[in-house]
Order: structure tokens, then C-alpha cells, then sequence
């Protein structure tokens, strides 16, 4: 069982990519976690394992985020086109609802399984984001 300080120090590096993503929404997330992590990550063994699992996470997180962030401008830019040269404004935006959505969906992931993962960090038990890649080791 891991220390109070240590167990807290766990519960905020899970939180960090919450508090991080309504700072700076487009990288805060990574950089909330990262910036936890690299400060504490010596001093215990807990913050380093759940330092490197919310930073995994969160790194998921800003890669889909990103991908969806292109096909939206993929998108609004053929929209753009076809409307200037062929005429057509039949582009509902059913389109953009589509991606802003997926924006909150991945918002949602974030907010339900960071805090998942402090309340277990607070409880001293070691917690694993299920849709994570393993990037950093």
C-alpha cells in the first residue's frame, strides 16, 4: 500500500489531463499528465507507473482528437469547393455536428476514465485505461 502523499500524487497525475485539457484544449491534456509525471516520477514508483499510463492515454487521446481535427478540414474543404465551383449548398451540417460530436465524445472518454483513475490511484490500486496505446514504456 502506497503513502498518502504518493497515492495523492498518483490521484493528480490522473487528473492532470482533465484540468490540462480546460487550460489548452488542444495538447493540455498531455501536458497536465507530462508535466506531473516528470516532476514526481523519481520521487515514487506509483507515480510513474500511473504517470506513464494517463500520459499514454491522454497522447490516444490528442492522436484521435487530431485525426478527427483533419478529416473535419478534409471535409468542410470539399464542402467549400463543390459549393463555389458546382453550385451546390447542399451540405447540411449534419457533417460538422458529426465531428464537433466526436470532439465531445472523446472530451467524455477522457472526463469518465480520468476520473475512474484517480479514484482507484487514491485507493493505492494500480489503473489501466482500457482504448490505450502503450507508447510511453
Amino acid at each position: 500500500m502506497q503513502q498518502k502523499e504518493e497515492r495523492t500524487w498518483g490521484t493528480l497525475v490522473h487528473l492532470g489531463g482533465i484540468i490540462g485539457s480546460l487550460i489548452w484544449p488542444s495538447v493540455g491534456n498531455i501536458l497536465g499528465a507530462l508535466i506531473i509525471w516528470l516532476v514526481k516520477r523519481n520521487e515514487y514508483t506509483f507515480v510513474d507507473d500511473q504517470g506513464k499510463e494517463a500520459l499514454n492515454f491522454q497522447i490516444t487521446l490528442g492522436i484521435a482528437n487530431a485525426v478527427l481535427g483533419i478529416i473535419s478540414a478534409i471535409s468542410l474543404g470539399f464542402w467549400s469547393f463543390s459549393t463555389m465551383f458546382f453550385h451546390r449548398g447542399d451540405f447540411d451540417f449534419a457533417d460538422i455536428t458529426i465531428f464537433s460530436g466526436g470532439h465531445g465524445l472523446l472530451f467524455l472518454l477522457n472526463l469518465i476514465f480520468s476520473i475512474i483513475g484517480a479514484v482507484t490511484a487514491n485507493k493505492g490500486e494500480a489503473y489501466r485505461y482500457p482504448l490505450s496505446w502503450r507508447i510511453v514504456k
